[in-house]
């Protein structure tokens, strides 16, 4: 088994501190009232018949594997993630040299298993966002999630005065709202594309803004995340996918990887502290059974420490904590993003 421990030449991960603070509050999401509006998170062009019934098909799909007993969960799991491996070979091959390069010591066999978890992965992750409401609303916080930080992450955070939450496609990000929520923040915005199907869109918003996270698309974002840090929201970003337009190229794993622009120019624009979390299920858990995760602070980078910095530089650090997130639970990351294609061999080539 790989872990990061293991993985040669890489840093330990931070040491956090087990945070009890939060324990018994209640992840109370009623009456939320947002600082600021942002524009729609919606594409109406998505919106015909045929895409009305791909959403009921998907939800249908989903509360009914949900609904489940947890055997037949996985075996149901299992058949749509191998399905989906089988017919999309560029995704599983994307998924193997990521793998390969963030834990250079997994045998082929490891990259094999990871590559398989993946794929199990995105579907687990689907099922929770389509459950986690009903199970871990109006709970008490402590009974759902643990909590482990790094003592200026919990500074930042209790002080609830805005900033920067930025994650990775690892874990179970899609229960993270309603424990960011939980340990007492404002209700906040996250950084999203609208998918091509405009129910599908319309549905995601309502969830999140039921979880006191409302969606922000991202060609709005420029104008509205300063907004909301202003007004005292904290702002999520997942920073770990490949951007297709006129990316930055950094350092990820000892390559060369595409990082999106616009997220350096923003976060230089906001001036606020970034604070770098995950959300991954509890060790020895099963998700969409006990409901029971791990939400870990592991990093803060603070404005003045930015200063100067250019876009590489900016997405270079960025980076370097995206890493951790990931190689913290190796076997709950999405590793199919092509994170290297187009990206140059040589780091001076940028």
């Amino acid at each position: 088994m790989v872990d990061s421990d293991s993985v040669s030449g890489r840093e330990r991960e931070t040491e956090l501190v087990d945070v009890h603070d939060y324990d018994d509050l209640t992840v109370d999401v009623e009456g939320l009232v947002w600082p600021v509006e942002v524009p729609p998170f919606r594409d109406e062009r998505f919106r015909s018949l045929w895409h009305r019934i791909q959403y009921i098909a998907l939800r249908a799909s989903q509360r009914s594997t949900l609904a489940l007993p947890l055997a037949l969960q996985k075996g149901v799991t299992g058949l749509v993630a191998g399905t989906g491996r089988l017919l999309d070979r560029r995704h599983r091959e994307a998924a193997r040299d990521f793998i390969r390069t963030a834990l250079p010591d997994a045998t082929p066999e490891e990259v094999t298993r990871l590559d398989k978890l993946a794929w199990r992965h995105l579907v687990r992750v689907a099922l929770v966002s389509e459950g986690v409401n009903a199970r871990i609303a109006g709970a008490r916080l402590g009974d759902h999630f643990a909590i482990q930080m790094e003592p200026r992450a919990k500074e930042v955070l209790d002080r609830n005065e805005g900033g920067l939450l930025v994650t990775a496609h690892c874990g179970f990000w899609e229960a993270s709202c309603l424990g960011l929520k939980g340990i007492g923040l404002r209700p906040g915005y996250a950084i999203g594309k609208a998918p091509r199907n405009d129910f599908v869109a319309q549905h995601m918003q309502r969830v999140r803004g039921g979880q006191g996270m409302r969606l922000i698309p991202r060609n709005g974002a420029m104008a509205a995340v300063p907004q909301a840090v202003r007004a005292g929201s904290f702002v999520g970003m997942l920073l770990d996918h490949r951007p297709r337009r006129k990316p930055v190229f950094a350092p990820f794993f000892g390559r060369m990887a595409g990082c999106d622009r616009s997220a350096g120019v923003l976060i230089r624009r906001v001036r606020a502290p970034i604070v770098f979390y995950g959300c991954y299920s509890a060790p020895g858990s099963e998700p969409t059974r006990d409901w029971r995760f791990e939400l870990r602070f592991p990093k803060v980078i603070l404005p003045e420490e930015l200063e100067g910095l250019g876009a590489v530089e900016i997405a270079t650090l960025i980076n370097r904590q995206l890493e951790e997130l990931i190689l913290h639970r190796p076997d709950e990351v999405f590793w199919l993003h092509d994170r290297f294609r187009g990206a140059p061999a040589d780091p001076s080539s940028d």
